[in-house]
């Protein structure tokens, strides 16, 4: 069974070719701007920092090393509701350890809250989402 290992935010991330990593300036607020306040609800807005998701899962046995699909889910404030939706890949055909890197340029605004970002893989949901990481705005 895959493992997640951990799931941040951050917003600058170094991959360098040895397979350590460095997350620069971990985040888990933002405030929106008063300009965007004011908006209709559902307004997709720029992100103006980079904000990277930074996800690190391991394959645990064999069988495990292979390509694993899924989702990533973009909840709203209270969970009930997904605002986006990215299909992935975490490829572990060579490799005990996979990241999955995403830049977020824009983030639907629905008010103000923790929204949550829930990987789900294939096969898994049944066992509920796996990684997930949160951003306070305020």
């Amino acid at each position: 069974m895959m493992r997640h290992d951990w799931t941040l935010l951050c917003s600058r991330v170094e991959d360098p070719p040895d397979r350590s990593i460095d997350l620069i300036n971990v985040v888990s607020a933002v405030k929106v701007a008063d300009r965007y306040r004011t908006m209709p609800i559902d307004t997709t807005i720029p992100v103006d920092v980079p904000i990277w998701l930074v996800s690190q899962w391991s394959a645990e046995f064999e069988t495990d090393k292979k390509v694993h699909s899924g989702v990533l889910q973009l909840m709203a404030p209270g969970g009930e509701r997904v605002l986006e939706q990215y299909k992935l890949e975490l490829d572990c055909r060579d490799t005990v350890v996979s990241r999955f890197m995403y830049r977020i340029p824009d983030i639907r605004f629905v008010g103000l809250g923790t929204c949550e970002f829930h990987f789900v893989l294939d096969g898994f949901a049944d066992l509920g989402e796996w990684g997930r990481a949160c951003l306070r705005m305020s």
